[in-house]
């Protein structure tokens, strides 16, 4: 697991390198990637284009994985920079699970809707919140919150909605909404995991 982080990690680095020439700074980098996640929300959500979507929201993603990387091959990495990708993160992902609801999805006990508002409520927003917000309260130090983990954090929960959509897309949308229902009830798990850590690991 770790030499694979490595080789990933070697090939953004190498391709930031290649892009550094490019007269975009790293934060342009970011919201340009944005901008085309937004392009592809529009396209599943309001033209019902599917694959035009997707293949616009792994263009922006592809762009957000390397602007950091191009920020350390020009020499301006910053702490801005660091926390508008962040942020950026999440509407990426937020935005993906919201043009879903505007895209005809089988319901599997309740309306699809729901549990897609329920993965970016308990997935994309309460972990990041959680961690956020005890350090800001200095309820946990900054050391102990960087080590709050859990079950399923973001890597897999993006592998895991992939591997659905695929499944969804090839044989039937059932995989997708039961891999969605499945994110739910793992990020959930996860948010009491590290709430359950701050409980531990708080200080008086």
């Amino acid at each position: 697991m770790l030499k694979g982080n490595k080789s990933s990690k070697g090939i953004q680095e190498r391709i930031g390198g290649l892009l550094a020439f490019i007269p975009l700074r790293p934060n342009h980098w970011t919201v340009l990637a944005l901008f085309i996640g937004l392009m592809g929300a529009f396209s599943i959500a309001l033209m019902q284009n599917l694959y035009f979507g997707l293949l616009l929201f792994v263009i922006g993603g592809a762009m957000d994985m390397v602007d950091g990387a191009v920020a350390r091959a020009r020499n301006e990495a910053t702490r801005f920079g660091g926390f508008l990708d962040g942020i950026s993160d999440r509407f990426m992902e937020a935005l993906f699970l919201f043009a879903f609801m505007f895209y005809p999805l089988p319901e599997i006990l309740v309306d699809s809707k729901i549990w897609l508002a329920g993965l970016v409520f308990m997935g994309t927003c309460m972990p990041s919140f959680i961690r956020a917000y005890a350090e800001h309260n200095k309820v946990v130090s900054h050391v102990n919150a960087k080590k709050m983990g859990g079950l399923f954090e973001r890597s897999e929960r993006l592998l895991l909605l992939a591997a659905g959509l695929f499944a969804g897309i090839t044989i039937s949308m059932d995989y997708f909404v039961g891999a969605v229902i499945l994110s739910v009830v793992l990020s959930s798990i996860t948010v009491l995991q590290r709430i359950a850590y701050v409980l531990q690991q708080r200080e008086e």
